[in-house]
């Protein structure tokens, strides 16, 4: 029996935000995603200033995802959803000023202001998740959240290098992620003021065996995604790519996440979620069989392009998966924890198991990453979730 079959009878109600309230708050949550995509051009340019060693720079990379990870899931868990308004102002603003700190510092003083950032924006990206947990749709609201952060990243890593670095440096570009980091402060107080109490279970709102099996699912599935993403580049010079090569096929394949994030609104929850990443991640374990056996560059290039599709196309299937095992929907607050830490954590481990060695133990790791993940997955999918006494609100 699928998820999708499993549904407790009847689900948990949830009101909605109104949908200005919700752009405003998926707004304030792409504000704090785009250092996920612009880390490789704002550290990038802080080494080539001598600001940051080589070392230094997946350090600073860590620290901050993991931050956002660690604060998006406290703040799911302890942050009151009241005086949004306020809280969200401070959180912009005191991001703002991460911002611009990173500008007076150089070495640890950079890693420790990243920190600072990822803490501010965790606490951000909570509003959005918060919004998308209460949708009446919520992989559509997944969908257009990621398409959206996405894009926005997308332009922003191809202009600040273009019209302002050039010009002003890696504090040019931290000073107008500054500036946009206080417009989310102002605009965060025309958002919600106030959440709806997501329903409360019978055991008080912990989450169950099947909540956590579920989020490390994800954890797992983007460690995967993201221990593979780093290291395209020189499993590309090893298929024979040159460097222009090697950036058009990464290119292609941002450009394919946005399709594959639309493409998934499309597809919304006509389909059973776990079947649907279970079905993504086979694909996926094809691509990387055909990357350890060292294809061709064009067949290279093919892969990195379905990859990149099915990137973004997964991540809403993981938001309806939670919300499938968890009614109440308090797993899904935690969905933003679970994909940040995966994301840090993933990388991580593939630098550890590569070392000095071949590139190609990144492609292991990376599949005994996803094999973990869609074991998961089959089990939960398997297996009648227990009855919900969910129906009371608090």
């Amino acid at each position: 029996m699928s998820i999708s079959e499993a549904v407790v009878d009847v689900p948990a109600p949830v009101l909605s935000p109104p949908r200005r309230e919700a752009a405003i708050s998926q707004g304030v949550g792409v504000v704090a995603l785009l250092i996920a995509g612009l880390q490789p051009v704002i550290l990038g340019a802080l080494e080539r200033e001598g600001r940051l060693s080589t070392a230094q720079i997946g350090l600073a990379a860590t620290v901050e995802l993991m931050a956002i990870g660690v604060a998006c899931g406290v703040a799911a868990a302890f942050l009151k959803p009241a005086n949004i308004r306020l809280k969200m102002m401070l959180a912009c603003l005191l991001h703002a000023g991460a911002m611009l700190l990173t500008t007076l510092t150089s070495g640890t003083g950079v890693i420790v202001a990243r920190g600072a950032a990822g803490a501010c924006a965790g606490v951000m990206l909570w509003l959005a998740i918060g919004v998308i947990a209460r949708s009446s749709r919520p992989e559509r609201a997944a969908g257009v959240f990621v398409t959206v952060q996405t894009l926005a990243q997308l332009v922003l890593a191809a202009a600040l290098p273009a019209l302002v670095m050039g010009r002003w440096g890696v504090n040019g570009a931290l000073t107008c992620l500054a500036a946009i980091s206080m417009l989310a402060a102002l605009a965060a107080l025309a958002g919600p003021d106030s959440f709806a109490a997501l329903p409360k279970s019978v055991d008080g709102g912990r989450l169950d065996a099947r909540s956590l099996a579920g989020l490390a699912a994800v954890f797992l599935y983007m460690a995967f995604i993201v221990a593979l993403w780093v290291y395209l580049e020189p499993l590309a010079a090893q298929a024979g790519l040159s460097s222009r090569e090697a950036g058009m096929a990464i290119a292609l394949a941002l450009g394919l996440q946005v399709l594959g994030g639309t493409a998934a609104t499309l597809v919304g929850d006509r389909a059973p979620p776990s079947g649907m990443l279970i079905g993504i991640g086979a694909i996926n374990a094809v691509i990387l069989t055909v990357l350890w056996s060292g294809p061709g560059r064009g067949l290279f290039i093919a892969c990195v392009a379905v990859f990149g599709f099915l990137w973004l196309f997964a991540l809403p299937f993981q938001t309806l998966l939670l919300i499938r095992i968890d009614p109440t929907r308090r797993a899904a607050m935690q969905l933003g924890a679970a994909q940040l830490l995966g994301s840090s954590a993933g990388p991580l481990a593939a630098s550890l198991v590569v070392g000095e060695g071949p590139v190609r133990r990144a492609l292991a790791l990376s599949g005994v990453c996803l094999a973990l993940a869609l074991g998961l997955i089959s089990v939960l999918a398997s297996r009648r979730p227990a009855a919900s006494g969910a129906g009371s609100t608090g």
